[in-house]
């Protein structure tokens, strides 16, 4: 019996996700999109699956292999884009149609939730799969008490708290203190500080979580914080706060998760910069080179439009720094319109807002339901226990 199963491409709403890996192969407690359908297929007695993939399916390839380990035949099948339903079977189901035609965007058996809909969508359908997930060939992986999955060879010191619902893949550790849950996930290999708090989040594969660092309502993987209510994003660059404990094995792809498109444009005595989707070390020079050669003589107005900005990390407000520097002497009014509110609150922490107007233009961000970065509950010194960070 056979099977075909198309991969999906990157969405624009969860981009994030595939900046490591593809989706099909994205971390889902425990294992990846695939291999719970591989399963679900073998289950179903399918010996024979095409994988259709764009995203690269030399990756997803070398993930899978050949099917040995399941006892079937899987081949990986390269294509230049993402195939709907019927081109799928127009194409590879002419003489001999499947058993099984999959739109690899769901799990097994929950067509109606769409995980790539958006973060909120995935952060759901991870938390609805907890209990699906304890499958009996999982050695170790047990449900320590109702509503918590602990797996195998996971550390949890005796003052932690584990609370319901939450789950914790392989090789985990959570140091002293610590609290998990509600509505937590932690990824295998996933390492908590102490007085770490992990709640309504998932942490991805190998992240070490710091000491006294309080994750919220967020999606964690290596230095990256994505809040899954609102869609924001930040990079951590304090590795004892988050940090990644392993070297990835492929580098990721910001070009296709960063569009760089920079607009910068002169009009009389007035700079305006527009389209500005990300402000870090990897386009800060080309940013501020922008705006030197557009600099008209004299200008008494820059704008700096932050209605797209999604990613700024240390080196990206350092140049906004720079750039008041350089224009403050000229007398150049500089103005920040519509920034997010994670971003606001980046720039309150930094107290960039004190040298910069910043002005909300239109009300673009109703019902946001917190800032992506809290303030520490104790005033910000030269040390970081007691430091809040959430997404």
């Amino acid at each position: 019996m056979k099977a075909l199963l198309i991969c999906p491409d990157p969405r624009p709403a969860v981009v994030l996700l595939a900046e490591a890996s593809p989706l099909i192969i994205a971390p889902l407690l425990g294992k990846s999109l695939v291999e719970y359908w591989i399963e679900y297929l073998e289950s179903r007695g399918i010996d024979d699956i095409r994988l259709v993939a764009s995203d690269r399916p030399d990756r997803i390839a070398s993930e899978v292999g050949d099917g040995a380990r399941w006892g079937m035949h899987i081949e990986t099948t390269p294509e230049d884009h993402e195939l709907s339903s019927s081109e799928a079977s127009d194409k590879y189901g002419a003489e001999s149609p499947p058993e099984f035609l999959v739109q690899a965007d769901h799990l097994p058996g929950r067509p109606a939730h769409r995980l790539f809909e958006s973060y909120a969508a995935w952060f759901a359908g991870l938390r609805a799969w907890m209990p699906q997930a304890q499958q009996v060939e999982r050695i170790g992986q047990c449900e320590i008490q109702p509503g918590v999955w602990v797996g195998l060879r996971s550390r949890i010191h005796e003052s932690a708290q584990l609370v319901a619902p939450c789950w914790l893949g392989d090789h985990v550790s959570v140091r002293s203190d610590a609290v998990i849950g509600p509505g937590a996930i932690l990824e295998n290999g996933v390492v908590v500080g102490e007085g770490a708090h992990v709640v309504n989040s998932v942490v991805g594969p190998a992240t070490f979580v710091g000491a006294h660092t309080q994750i919220e309502n967020s999606i964690a993987r290596g230095h990256t914080l994505i809040n899954w209510c609102n869609n924001s994003c930040a990079r951590v660059p304090d590795a004892c706060w988050l940090s990644c404990l392993r070297k990835p094995s492929t580098p990721p792809r910001p070009a296709d998760i960063w569009p760089g498109g920079i607009r910068v444009e002169a009009e009389g005595d007035r700079l305006s910069v527009t389209e500005l989707g990300e402000l870090s070390a990897s386009n800060a020079s080309h940013f501020m080179a922008k705006i030197r050669t557009a600099l008209p003589p004299g200008p008494a107005l820059m704008e700096i439009d932050l209605t797209h900005l999604r990613f700024v990390d240390s080196c990206g407000l350092a140049t906004l720094g720079s750039l008041h520097r350089v224009a403050d002497p000229l007398g150049v009014r500089m103005r920040l319109l519509n920034p997010h509110p994670a971003v606001q609150q980046l720039l309150e922490l930094t107290r960039l807002h004190e040298l910069f107007e910043i002005a909300h233009v239109e009300p673009i961000w109703p019902g946001m339901p917190r800032p992506a970065i809290t303030r520490a509950r104790e005033p910000l010194v030269a040390r970081t226990d007691g430091l809040s960070v959430s997404l």
